[in-house]
């Protein structure tokens, strides 16, 4: 009572309070330092990291992802039992038994901390793992530690132990790129995550720890140490038996190789055409982070085809151009230097323990020095490396002669003029040709060369002779310098099954196929012979083709159209004259058809680039791209009917749900607003000299011309009837079947194909574009620089082979079947030299579909030859 009385119950009172204050306020403090403002996770539903965005071609066969972080969900459920225990087993061997809180090895931890006067050593369960990766930052510090604790006991208070398993599994990141097991399975072992092993299953739950230290691709020894140790982790925690653990400790997982797959590297041009399709319709974020699937029209087989169908063209052309001559040249005195210099680029060192270099395999082209040239015996002796060569025979590198593109190519007749001592040059192996040993090669530093057959040393210890390197029979490789394009398409649905854009993605992004707009030349001419046929044409309607003048009044440039060939062939039916894309005839018929009508015509065939309103445009003056011109002609077997071109079929989200559905390529950059006045009567329309199509650097002397403006493709719709689009097919097919036609190799095949080539003045261009009544395919062959491609290389030369390579494979599976003919088509026996009906003493007549009510009623009387016609005119007018 004396206590109460004197004051000290005041005092302690007070204490008390101050102790609550304090505590409250070190609490507060507490939670505004390491608590406030903590993430929060309650259902494994909330867990949505950023997924790659998967693209599959039309089987479903992945040919891009598109990702910030790669990563796929994978269910524990689709994992063997023993992968998530590996985990276990390394990260955390007691967690099935804590509350998301190991506080033994917290204690450890924090004495070696302690120790060492900072954080040193962590005592992270799989739980506080997640948590870091997940919600906090990665820092270390105390600050995080006590929230990553905090977090982890809620984390287990909210989900089971095999749902964390699933977070964390799916979380983690195992280098490489690859984020969660499922990519990781992909990425090192090129499987899905159901069919890992143990041994992988360890090697991959060694990873998190210190993912680059471990990694196998950078230090396969740290990676096959980490291996063991987690199989031994796993036999100890009792995950595994001992039979298991012998089994697959003496087991090392076989890696898959990191580089892109040959899927994804022939696609790339497709595939960047639709991450921008995505990029700009949906947005970066939810491309590179929201687990998209796209599914395309693509088929990756027939790609894989295009490509190399282009690439060979490619190469095949820039042989026809010459040999554009070494990448360098050494002194004689420096030769010795030089091949050390290439064995290390050409990854040929020796090994240093063994002396031994690796074979020659010429996988890839490489550099080689000319150390011999033999003039009697035409061939060039090659080393790659200290005793590691090559020879070159005159016969395999004939045709490199200088360039030089106004001349007809001619064989090179001695090697000497090829090849000098001290050339540096890019090699390639003659395809198909075996090594041929060479008394004497390799004596250096020779690989050894097992036989099975040869008698065992005397001497254990001894070493056996080594055998001699074989010397490879190479060629010059030089990489091509034009370029090539080629789009294919499903004629009846707009779906495209190939698209190359050029020789190399890595070389130049720009995609020739959909963003290039060249001139087609000759195959722009069907689109006057289609609208003809609209203004009451037949296909033996008479042209004539004969010299023709065309004045500008107003800067007196004269124009005066020719024929490839220099050649006129007076009157002749209109199949003829497109069947040898005779120019002069064709600008006649344009004439008369009238300019407007054919761009007008043009317009519905879904061509929307700019059109010069000129007679130059019969000719294929005017700049077009490779898609648009594609789908025009797809209208054709069609049977008029125009379909988009698509390349998405399909864009579902993580969960399922539809984005985007049967999404069609960009159409070529849309004609000027205005249109141009129309001519006046009789008014000359100036233009471009042409052979078989467009000199453009004659365009400056033109008068101002104007073009029509162009329209977005509608949805597909009747744009020519079915009978019109019949006969157009009939005359592209004798561009084919014709023996003069320049479709020629077509016939090859062995199945009804049409077709039309495109070559532009100085064989700047090169086109072929074709179909059958199922599938349409374009091909553009050029240069950048609109530098010409040589002598002679016409669509027929230069683009037609590379369609012909494609469409073989395209075409395999598919029924042999004509185009099938429509109602009022009516077929009579014609005289191919006169265009009427033919008599008996036709000798050369073929039948022709009509119009019903359009045949020619008129039989011939004579019998005039196509070389009969060609001999008068040439008479009459030279």
């Amino acid at each position: 009572m004396a206590f109460i009385r004197s004051g000290g119950f005041r005092i302690l009172l007070v204490l008390v309070c101050l102790l609550a204050f304090g505590a409250g306020a070190g609490a507060f403090a507490v939670y505004f330092s390491f608590l406030r403002n903590l993430p929060d996770l309650e259902r494994v539903e909330d867990y949505e990291p950023a997924l790659a965005s998967r693209v599959v071609d039309r089987n479903g066969t992945p040919i891009a992802l598109f990702a910030n972080e790669r990563r796929q969900l994978t269910p524990l459920e689709a994992l063997p039992e023993y992968a998530p225990l590996a985990f276990v087993a390394a990260e955390d061997a007691s967690f099935f038994q804590h509350a998301g809180i190991d506080y033994v090895s917290i204690v450890r931890a924090a004495w070696v901390d302690v120790r060492a006067r900072g954080i040193k050593q962590g005592a992270s369960t799989i739980t506080m793992q997640l948590v870091k990766q997940l919600l906090l930052s990665p820092e270390r510090n105390f600050s995080r530690k006590i929230r990553e604790m905090v977090l982890a006991k809620r984390i287990e208070s909210h989900f089971t132990k095999r749902e964390i398993l699933y977070l964390y599994l799916n979380q983690i990141y195992f280098g490489a790129g690859a984020w969660g097991i499922g990519e990781a399975a992909e990425t090192y072992f090129g499987k899905p995550p159901g069919e890992l092993t143990v041994s992988e299953s360890a090697l991959l739950a060694g990873l998190p720890q210190r993912p680059s230290a471990y990694s196998p691709f950078r230090d396969p020894e740290a990676a096959e140490r980490r291996r063991r140790y987690v199989l031994g982790r796993m036999k100890t925690e009792g995950f595994i038996d001992e039979a298991v653990y012998e089994e697959s400790l003496a087991a090392p997982p076989e890696l898959t190789s990191t580089a892109e797959s040959e899927d994804t590297l022939a696609a790339r041009y497709f595939t960047e055409e639709v991450r921008r399709y995505l990029f700009d319709h949906l947005g970066g974020e939810i491309v590179l982070e929201g687990g998209l699937v796209v599914e395309t029209t693509l088929d990756i087989e027939l790609q894989k085809v295009a490509v190399e169908a282009v690439h060979k063209g490619l190469r095949d052309l820039d042989k026809r151009m010459g040999y554009r001559g070494p990448v360098r040249q050494v002194a004689a005195g420096e030769i010795d230097a030089e091949v050390a210099r290439l064995a290390e680029e050409n990854e040929l060192l020796a090994d240093e323990e063994t002396g031994v270099r690796p074979p020659l395999t010429l996988d890839e082209p490489k550099l080689g020095v000319v150390v011999r040239v033999d003039a009697e015996m035409e061939t060039t002796r090659i080393v790659f490396a200290p005793g590691i060569e090559g020879q070159v025979g005159l016969e395999d590198v004939s045709w490199a002669r200088e360039p030089d593109p106004k001349r007809r190519p001619r064989p090179v007749k001695q090697i000497e003029e090829i090849f000098a001592v001290g050339d540096v040059v890019r090699f390639e192996r003659l395809e198909g040709d075996p090594l041929v040993p060479v008394e004497g090669a390799g004596e250096e530093e020779p690989e050894q060369i097992a036989d099975e057959r040869a008698e065992p040393p005397l001497d254990p210890e001894a070493r056996p002779e080594p055998a001699p390197h074989p010397l490879a029979r190479v060629s010059i490789f030089q990489e091509p310098i034009g370029e090539g394009a080629l789009l294919s398409m499903e004629v009846d649905t707009g779906e495209v099954r190939a698209l190359v854009g050029g020789y190399d993605y890595d070389r130049s992004e720009f995609n020739r196929a959909t963003q290039a707009l060249r001139q087609p030349g000759s195959s722009f001419k069907p689109f006057i012979y289609g609208a003809a046929l609209e203004q009451n044409y037949t296909p033996v309607s008479t042209l004539w083709d004969r010299p023709a003048v065309y004045e500008d009044p107003v800067s007196g440039f004269v124009w005066r159209p020719q024929n490839y060939g220099r050649h006129f062939y007076g009157p002749m039916p209109m199949r003829q004259a497109l069947v040898r894309s005779v120019n002069n005839a064709t600008v006649h018929l344009f004439r008369d058809v009238g300019v407007d009508y054919v761009i007008d015509y043009s317009r519905r065939m879904g061509i929307s680039a700019p059109l010069s309103r000129d007679l130059s445009l019969a000719l294929g003056s005017s700049s077009v791209g490779l898609a648009e011109l594609t789908a025009a002609y797809a209208i054709y077997p069609n049977k008029g009917v125009k379909v988009i071109p698509r390349f998405i079929t399909r864009v579902t989200d993580r969960n399922g749900q539809i984005l985007l559905e049967d999404v069609g390529l960009g159409a070529a950059p849309a004609a000027q607003e205005e249109d141009a006045a129309a001519p006046e009567a009789g008014e000359t329309i100036a233009s471009e000299v042409l052979i078989d199509d467009v000199n453009p650097e004659d365009a400056a002397l033109l008068i101002d011309t104007a073009e029509l403006p162009g329209a977005e493709a509608p949805v597909a719709n009747q744009v020519i009837s079915e009978e019109a689009a019949y006969l157009m097919c009939d005359l592209l097919q004798a561009v084919v079947q014709d023996p003069r036609g320049t479709g020629w190799r077509l016939r090859q095949l062995g199945r009804p194909l049409a077709g039309k080539t495109g070559t532009t003045n100085d064989q700047n261009d090169a086109w072929f574009m074709g179909f059958s009544p199922s599938i349409a395919t374009g091909v553009w062959v050029g240069r950048d620089d609109n530098i010409p491609l040589g002598w002679g290389e016409t669509g027929s030369r230069a683009a037609a082979p590379i369609w012909v390579e494609y469409m073989e494979a395209a075409l395999q599976g598919r029924p042999i079947r004509d185009f099938e003919e429509p109602e009022h088509i009516v077929k009579v026996r014609i005289d191919r030299a006169s265009g009427l009906l033919a008599d008996d003493g036709s000798e050369d007549a073929y039948f022709q579909p009509f119009l019903e009510g359009t045949e020619p009623t008129e039989t011939t009387t004579h019998h005039r030859t196509a070389g009969d016609t060609q001999r008068i005119i040439r008479e009459d007018f030279f």
